[in-house]
């Protein structure tokens, strides 16, 4: 029930961002501060700010765009609710990262047992007729890019979450470390081992 409640705050911070300006000077911090008041137009404030990575995050680790809404949704109810606990001691995005990897390792395990397709699946399929039916550096980009996505899915978690941190989002070391919980060395092995396990994967 409670749940539910502070979802339906969540959709009401979304809508109420429709009518507020586009403009927002207020930091992440003072967004938290006005958030643990109570003010609802905080949130849907720091969603449109944030919400698009942690969508491409969730996505790219669980290759499932139903998964990466409810991971979203989840992340921002997490916010609504901690955010009389949040101490802006590093940046918010941090925390946030934070919290996603969290959400991405969970929903993870509980879907181990069921059959994933992962996006780099569906690159071909969903390519027009016409370039489907060209033999030409098209359809081959678009197979590599698939097989590309496909080794990255077979990753260990936490080497596949530190290369797309590192990758896509352009996280230092220190940052991906922050996200993971672990340190900068941890993050160098993740990356060095999950590089060496692509390159087997394509040059075998």
């Amino acid at each position: 029930m409670a749940t539910s409640l502070t979802k339906e705050r969540l959709l009401c911070a979304e809508k109420s961002l429709c009518r507020v300006p586009k403009v927002h000077s207020a930091d992440d911090s003072t967004l938290m501060a006005r958030l643990a008041a109570g003010n609802l137009q905080a949130l849907g404030i720091l969603y449109e700010r944030h919400a698009g990575f942690v969508y491409r995050v969730a996505y790219r680790f669980l290759g499932n765009e139903e998964d990466a809404r409810d991971i979203t949704q989840s992340v921002f109810v997490t916010i609504l609710q901690s955010a009389r606990r949040y101490r802006p001691e590093a940046r918010l995005t941090s925390w946030i990262y934070r919290i996603v990897v969290n959400r991405c390792f969970n929903q993870r395990s509980k879907a181990s047992r069921r059959l994933r397709r992962f996006p780099g699946d569906r690159v071909v399929e969903q390519m027009p007729d016409d370039q489907k039916n060209q033999p030409d550096q098209l359809l081959d980009l678009a197979r590599q890019k698939a097989r590309l996505l496909a080794a990255i899915s077979r990753l260990p978690r936490r080497q596949r979450m530190a290369l797309i941190l590192s990758r896509f989002e352009g996280q230092s070391y220190e940052q991906i470390a922050a996200s993971l919980g672990c340190t900068k060395s941890s993050v160098e092995s993740l990356l060095f081992r999950a590089r060496r396990a692509l390159e087997k994967s394509f040059f075998k």
